[in-house]
């Protein structure tokens, strides 16, 4: 029997791997493309790790935290509390300098047990949650850190004449320096995520998390956020989470290839009935009550 193709193929060839350098370029292939390192639902609501990457000393989570439906200006509303976590180390050059943040919702597919995103969607923008309000909306340290920065200027214009039997020359020299204080702080900013197909209302929150500049010891290490929703009622719905932190300094191919993994993580799907989180919250389903519990919220647990 004639071996196949495959079989005469070289190992080399087979099994290639990046080509590291200022650029490369390579196909990745894995076994089993639908099911290697990806988080995936199986038929659970409220996922707790919605996203996740680790790659030696550095990487990051987003955890699920609260999911509890009620009403805010008397409309039915869902109440979403997700965790960000930063692990890198401080002062080097593996240190996350900045990080976009990304939470966005849609509809689930009709008749999906499984769904994997927007392209199994089967409804219309105007059906997505609109988001109505979230927090942080700002965020910076308490207490800026500061640096005295020192600069000097210097000129040396040269002159040359020069007549028969003679050469001369000088050259005149300039000099002006000056200080100031530069000041800076940790930044989050967040707001409202909105495209061509949600012109009515934004179906999603963006943050984009800056480290301080002057002591550049990263960003912040734990982030926790709010995102306040209108919806049909029991009507399931998915959550897009995405995170893409900026390293200080990294040429490893390897983090290309996690990137493009983590970006077939499965959305979190919310059933439209099903809450978990903080009892005390729990307990009262009116967002706009003066006795919600939002500080059982706002404080990490």
């Amino acid at each position: 029997m004639e071996d196949s193709k495959e079989d005469n193929v070289p190992v080399q060839e087979q099994h290639r791997e990046p080509q590291s350098g200022l650029g490369f370029e390579d196909s990745f292939k894995f076994d089993k493309p639908d099911t290697q390192l990806a988080i995936r639902n199986q038929g659970r609501v409220n996922r707790q790790l919605a996203t996740h990457e680790t790659l030696g000393r550095t990487g990051y989570s987003a955890y699920v935290r609260h999911v509890q439906y009620g009403s805010y200006q008397e409309k039915p509303a869902c109440l979403v509390v997700v965790d960000f976590s930063f692990r890198f180390p401080t002062r080097s050059n593996n240190r996350f300098t900045s990080a976009y943040i990304e939470v966005r919702f849609e509809k689930a597919p009709q008749g999906a047990s499984e769904p994997h995103g927007s392209e199994d969607r089967a409804s219309s923008s105007p059906d997505d949650p609109e988001v109505v309000n979230f927090a942080p909306k700002q965020l910076s340290d308490n207490a800026p850190t500061e640096r005295k920065v020192n600069r000097l200027f210097e000129l040396e214009v040269p002159f040359k004449v020069e007549v028969p039997y003679v050469s001369m020359g000088f050259s005149f020299k300039r000099s002006a320096g000056w200080a100031r204080t530069e000041e800076g702080r940790g930044r989050v900013h967040g707001g409202f995520y909105q495209d061509d197909d949600h012109d009515d209302g934004a179906n999603g929150v963006t943050w984009d998390v800056e480290e301080n500049h002057v002591s550049k010891e990263g960003i912040v290490r734990d982030l926790r956020t709010l995102v306040m929703l209108r919806w049909r009622p029991e009507a399931p719905f998915l959550m897009h989470v995405r995170v893409k932190p900026v390293v200080s300094f990294a040429l490893d191919a390897r983090r290309l290839v996690r990137r493009l993994v983590g970006e077939r993580d499965e959305p979190v799907a919310l059933d439209g009935c099903s809450q978990m989180g903080n009892p005390e919250c729990l307990a009262n389903s009116n967002f706009d009550s003066e006795d919600f519990p939002w500080h059982a919220l706002l404080i990490e647990s």
